[in-house]
C-alpha cells in the first residue's frame, strides 16, 4: 500500500514538471521575460526525470515482491 502511495506522489510530482516545461516551451511568449528560464527549465527537467526513474524502480521493486503463484 505504501509503495502505491509514494508512486502516486512521483506520478504527481512527473505530471507537474511536464506541464511546467510544455508551458516554458510551447508559451515562451508569457514567460520570455523570466529571468531564470533555463534554470527552471533544468530544475523541472531533473524533476521530471528524477520521478520517472523513481516510478520504474518502485514498479521493480513491486514485481519483485509478488507473491508467487504456487504450483
Amino acid at each position: 500500500m505504501w509503495l502505491a502511495v509514494l508512486k502516486k506522489i512521483y506520478e504527481a510530482e512527473q505530471s507537474e514538471a511536464s506541464a511546467v516545461i510544455d508551458t516554458f516551451l510551447q508559451k515562451s511568449v508569457g514567460v520570455a521575460d523570466h529571468d531564470n528560464f533555463v534554470k527552471t527549465l533544468k530544475t523541472n527537467f531533473d524533476k521530471l526525470v528524477h520521478a520517472k526513474h523513481a516510478i520504474e524502480e518502485l514498479n521493480l521493486i513491486a514485481e519483485t515482491n509478488k507473491p508467487k503463484k504456487e504450483k
